[in-house]
């Protein structure tokens, strides 16, 4: 399974090095809003830098692992969806209850 990570704040260096203990996955994307963030993730890991929209349009990656921040996670969840892939988002899923319902 091809993973590519959005958000390369603090907590994702974390999942960057977790692939290195299981041998059924494996990060191959990253990006962020902030450029430098993604740049220096994907020159540490050996890892291709792309937009977030590029990412969710790659057709290599099977699964993203949103690590936005939690304002974020909703539309970023929402649009993993959309583009057919799989999601995992560190919590919450959205800001309020209602936000989590709308998600489809």
């Amino acid at each position: 399974m091809n993973i590519g990570i959005i958000g390369c704040g603090n907590i994702s260096n974390t999942y960057f090095n977790c692939h290195k203990l299981y041998n059924n996955f494996k990060v191959i994307s990253c990006a962020d809003i902030n450029n430098e963030a993604a740049e220096k993730s994907a020159a540490e890991y050996g890892l291709k830098k792309q937009s977030v929209d590029d990412l969710l349009n790659n057709k290599d990656i099977d699964l993203v692992l949103n690590l936005t921040i939690p304002s974020a996670h909703k539309e970023i969840v929402q649009k993993t969806l959309e583009s057919g892939k799989h999601s995992f988002s560190e919590k919450p899923l959205a800001m309020n209850f209602q936000e989590g319902l709308e998600i489809k």
